[in-house]
């Protein structure tokens, strides 16, 4: 009799896995990490008070008991700082969990055929792996040559295939630059005229980064887009500002697909740790969260000033930064300036997909400075 655990794996695993593969980064410890798009470190940035603030928040959760299954004082400075009700909000861990729990929840066949998710591409991986994991087709649209939404293909997409969900992360990852408003909005009310109507969700997690002088949008976000638009939903998280560990993620929508959304949400799935942190990030340290994405701002305005100074000798693509991170375009194949980074002890992001191009995070001062030190060495 053979193998019964490879006779139920053939028989029972969804052939979508075969083309997944998991989530392993590079492991190795390298001095300068630039590669996740994690911020700086924030700890060494409070005052000795916030420090107090933030210990004696973690230092009142009791370990022996479960989290809040609702997230209630969470749910409620998040309502309170968004400006919505308690009840159209959904808290995971962290983006990817939201998205788990938007695609079991909109799982359901249409017109005798799988669920459609519609991406833009490139963009957030995890899109294209929750759709496959959870049973989904998935349609990439090619970014236009401005790494901005294509949005006669984008329409002729929706219409062809009526996706159940359209992601649009804005500021989009791994390229940084925010989409043109107008080409949002025409995606979001072409969505609407569909049967069934598609979910567009509008990915904020590089929001923060994006808001200043220099925005696009002058200063309207997804939340605004929700005004008479109960199809659209937005995400945000608290992972991209100095609070990774926390893996604390959101959805804001209409309350009655939030009530859809809380079914297949696990219980006790966002620690009390987290909750009772998130709570005072988003309260009494909320002026030093702001002083840390202020000098990543700073920070990244001096790693691009710098790129683009470097280009003069020998071309570069910096392209536009809205996000903590920088995409950026070597003209030639990547792998070798890769590997002299790795030798230096900088790790940023490359991509097989566009094998000229790196993503580089905004670190410190004194990593943004190694970085480009160590770039100029493998360039020349």
């Amino acid at each position: 009799m053979s193998d019964p655990l490879a006779r139920a794996l053939a028989a029972r695993v969804p052939a979508s896995f075969s083309e997944l593969h998991p989530y392993v980064p590079d492991l190795a410890s390298f001095p300068v990490r630039l590669d996740a798009n994690e911020a700086p470190a924030l700890l060494p940035t409070l005052r000795d008070d916030e420090r107090a603030v933030w210990l004696a928040a973690l230092g009142a959760v009791e370990p022996a008991r479960y989290p809040d299954v609702r997230a209630r004082a969470l749910r409620h400075a998040l309502a309170t700082r968004l400006g919505v009700g308690d009840d159209e909000l959904t808290i995971g861990c962290g983006s990817d969990e939201i998205i788990q729990i938007l695609l079991a929840t909109f799982a359901r066949p249409a017109n005798g055929r799988a669920p459609v998710v519609l991406v833009p591409s490139p963009s957030f991986v995890m899109y294209r792996v929750s759709a496959r994991v959870h049973g989904y087709d998935v349609v990439d649209v090619p970014l236009d040559s401005a790494w901005d939404l294509d949005l006669d293909a984008m329409l002729a997409a929706l219409r062809e295939h009526r996706p159940a969900v359209v992601f649009l992360a804005t500021p989009n990852n791994p390229t940084s630059g925010v989409f043109a408003r107008d080409r949002v909005e025409a995606i979001i009310e072409e969505a609407a005229r569909l049967e069934p109507p598609a979910i567009v969700v509008v990915d904020e997690a590089y929001l923060p980064f994006r808001l200043g002088p220099q925005d696009p949008w002058q200063g309207a976000t997804g939340l605004d887009l929700r005004a008479g638009n109960p199809h659209v939903v937005v995400m945000r998280t608290l992972s991209k500002i100095g609070l990774a560990a926390l893996r604390v993620g959101w959805l804001v929508g209409d309350p009655r697909l939030i009530g859809e959304l809380e079914k297949a949400r696990l219980p006790y799935d966002l620690p009390a740790y987290s909750q009772a942190a998130a709570v005072v990030a988003l309260g009494p340290l909320a002026g030093a969260i702001e002083r840390h994405v202020a000098t990543i701002v700073e920070e990244r305005a001096r790693l691009v000033a710098a790129l683009r100074a470097m280009s003069a000798a020998a071309p570069l693509d910096v392209g536009r930064p809205d996000g903590n991170f920088v995409w950026l375009g070597l003209g030639r194949d990547s792998a070798p300036v890769v590997r002299g980074l790795k030798e230096r002890g900088v790790l940023v992001r490359s991509f097989a997909a566009f094998p000229t191009r790196l993503r580089v995070s905004v670190g410190t001062g004194a990593e943004c400075a190694r970085f480009l030190e160590a770039f100029a060495e493998v360039r020349a």
